[in-house]
């Protein structure tokens, strides 16, 4: 079976300038789910175990470290690591998929509610300070060194 797979960090540690393409490619996987096209955005934080048994996954981790993610993985194949695919990659490896093409997948994904990381500000103001969470060991959603 046909798929494309882009497996990434958790999502504190995906850099500011970084967050708004995660979003994008995030909405074309909500709306692949929905659709039923082979397609996902892959998270550490939710999925570990995934990463433990894809073989490809493991391997790039092994030989790279955390250096190797996002991983992009086509058809149980590595592409590419390190970095997002380009919108001219994603969109040749998404139409490999021979599913949709990827104009009508933008077009789609901007009819539904756009996926948001929440920001520093967002997580200081939901976080009462008294859980597990707010150290940052545990989840990261929480810094002790953010500026208040």
């Amino acid at each position: 079976m046909r798929k494309l797979m882009i497996y990434y960090t958790v999502p504190f540690l995906i850099p500011q300038e970084e967050k708004e393409s995660y979003e994008d490619y995030l909405d074309y996987a909500a709306i692949a789910k929905r659709d039923g096209i082979p397609f996902e955005m892959i998270s550490f934080q939710d999925s570990p175990g995934r990463f433990l048994t894809d073989s490809v996954i493991y391997e790039k981790l092994s030989e790279i470290g955390d250096d190797a993610f996002p991983i992009t993985v086509l058809n149980d194949e590595f592409v590419k690591c390190s970095s997002l695919p380009t919108k001219k990659e994603f969109a040749v490896w998404f139409e490999s998929l021979e599913t949709i093409s990827f104009d009508r997948l933008v077009e789609e994904a901007s009819k539904i509610e756009h996926h948001h990381f929440p920001g520093e500000e967002e997580i200081m103001n939901s976080c009462s300070g008294g859980c597990l969470s707010c150290d940052p060991t545990l989840c990261g959603l929480y810094d002790l060194n953010f500026d208040n």
